[in-house]
């Protein structure tokens, strides 16, 4: 069985949806930022990522279903990436196959910043070919570069 994700373009209609990915513990745990997320914060967050032509915000859909989002920050050839798996569908390899999708198709140099408590995103980051750089401010960073 071939599994097909689909990515597309966050919009306005998907902040509640994206809220309460933001707002689950786990994710929180794992967030550079940890801090819950007020409705007006992220409506305000949102507003401004979507108008902002430097980062590309998307959900990504099984099927019809949504079950996770990636940014892609780009300042000229270099992206810095982050994503976002549905609780509900973590342990089933999807974030492998949404982040290595989104790698693919980008080029330049790639970053990702990840905690080092967040086994499974590091995990993540090396299956989709980003290698480790360093970690400056107990963050570590993993690149790729093509």
């Amino acid at each position: 069985m071939t599994t097909s994700l689909h990515f597309r373009l966050a919009t306005m209609a998907d902040a509640n949806q994206l809220l309460q990915w933001r707002n689950d513990s786990l994710t929180r745990q794992f967030s550079l930022n940890s801090t819950p997320i007020t409705n007006e914060q992220h409506l305000i967050w949102l507003k401004e990522s979507l108008l902002n032509p430097h980062r590309q915000l998307c959900i990504v859909e099984l099927g019809k279903q949504p079950i996770g989002t990636t940014r892609v920050d780009t300042q000229k050839d270099k992206h810095t990436i982050s994503w976002t798996l549905a609780p509900n569908y973590r342990g089933k390899g999807l974030a492998k196959m949404m982040v290595s999708q989104l790698v693919h198709n980008l080029s330049g140099s790639i970053c990702a910043e990840i905690l080092p408590t967040n086994l499974a995103s590091i995990y993540v980051a090396k299956y989709a070919g980003l290698t480790y750089k360093n970690t400056k401010n107990g963050v570590m960073r993993f690149v790729i570069h093509r």
